[in-house]
């Protein structure tokens, strides 16, 4: 802005209190001027780069889908727009622009002269590599809504467990949802230290080491890794590991660990790899979907659950090995007990039934 000018000590004259210059008249004595002027803030040039899968950058409540905005100085609410099957991976600035987090879809950017902000996308699809390169916590179904189609249903892939590096089968089955067709098998002799990064928890959690003798806590996590390599022919291809059991409150990474009938309401968080969860219980559950998918018919279903007679740990010792199998949900029962799903070898049955939560059982996880 066009500065205002005044002598403010001495003397002598201006011949002018306003403009980009004037004239001053000194004296023989000493003098001070003053310029003053007020700042006015010019829009920058923001040059947007966006890579494949930006459709475009939401600054300030205005989607811009060039490749350049102009915008005053100051600070901004930033997000992206994407194409179909694509999702946020990162945002990166040069020069007068700085945002305050490269990692959160949502932030907010700060403008203090012209330079770039990029946004970069990445492919939401499942991508299963070839073997078991590919780990369980990489794997997204953002775009899908859940198991995406591009995954032939049936056909079991193999991934791995970042937390242990286990390989699980997994498939994309008949109700529409991809589902672990092992048991899980996190645990040994040693406790195991598990994050939000890489497990469906809400905070660290300390899984503890197997234990063999009384499983009698509702309140302390508690597994037993005795079986967890030994192998059973049940439902599906091959012989499969019968894996490890869990009661209640280890299955629920430490967060439904109420005393003996205080429970209340269906677990949100559990030990199954990040981005994914153990499946639903009772009549309307996920369990009952799959069952309903493949007719009722018990031996479709646990074919293609592929579902081993794992027994489960009872008080101090295994029990049904060899005769049924039972599973885990996320399902509030009463105030000592959750759902399970239960699988009889020999009588062909499968219910959705209710035990005490200090009971051993295998855990399964379905995409989210």
């Amino acid at each position: 802005a066009t500065p205002t000018w005044s002598r403010t000590s001495g003397s002598g004259t201006l011949n002018a209190t306003s403009g980009t210059s004037v004239t001053f008249t000194m004296t023989t004595s000493a003098a001070t001027v003053t310029a003053t002027s007020s700042a006015s803030n010019v829009a920058q040039t923001v040059t947007l780069s966006k890579n494949t899968g930006v459709s475009g950058i939401s600054i300030g409540g205005t989607n811009y889908t060039g490749t350049s905005a102009s915008l005053n100085c100051g600070t901004y609410n930033i997000s992206g727009n994407y194409s179909t099957n694509y999702e946020f991976s990162s945002w990166s600035t040069a020069s007068n622009v700085s945002v305050a987090s490269t990692s959160t879809a949502s932030t907010t950017m700060t403008v203090n002269g012209a330079g770039t902000l990029t946004l970069n996308a990445k492919s939401s699809i499942i991508t299963i590599a070839a073997g078991s390169s590919t780990a369980m916590q990489d794997v997204s179904s953002k775009a899908a809504g859940g198991c995406p189609s591009s995954l032939t249903t049936g056909t079991a892939y193999q991934l791995k467990d970042s937390r242990d590096n286990e390989v699980y089968y997994v498939a994309r089955l008949a109700d529409g949802n991809c589902w672990m067709l092992d048991n899980l098998r996190l645990g040994g002799s040693s406790a195991i230290s598990l994050t939000t990064a890489n497990t469906n928890s809400n905070g660290n959690f300390t899984l503890p080491a197997g234990i063999t003798s009384d499983f009698g806590s509702f309140t302390a996590a508690q597994i037993n890794v005795a079986s967890k390599n030994t192998t059973t022919t049940g439902y599906g291809s091959g012989s499969k590991k019968i894996g490890v059991y869990y009661n209640y409150c280890a299955a629920s990474a430490g967060t439904y660990c109420y005393d003996w009938i205080s429970g209340t309401g269906n677990a949100s968080y559990d030990i199954c790899p990040k981005g994914w969860r153990m499946p639903t219980g009772g009549s309307s559950g996920e369990y009952q979907a799959l069952y309903t998918a493949y007719s009722s018919n018990v031996t479709n279903f646990m074919n293609a659950l592929s579902t081993p007679p794992s027994g489960i740990f009872s008080v101090s010792s295994v029990i049904g090995q060899g005769t049924y199998g039972g599973f885990w949900s996320s399902t509030y029962g009463d105030g000592s007990n959750m759902l399970y799903l239960y699988v009889d070898f020999d009588s062909s049955i499968v219910r959705i039934n209710n035990d005490a939560r200090i009971r051993g059982y295998s855990v399964r996880c379905i995409l989210k």
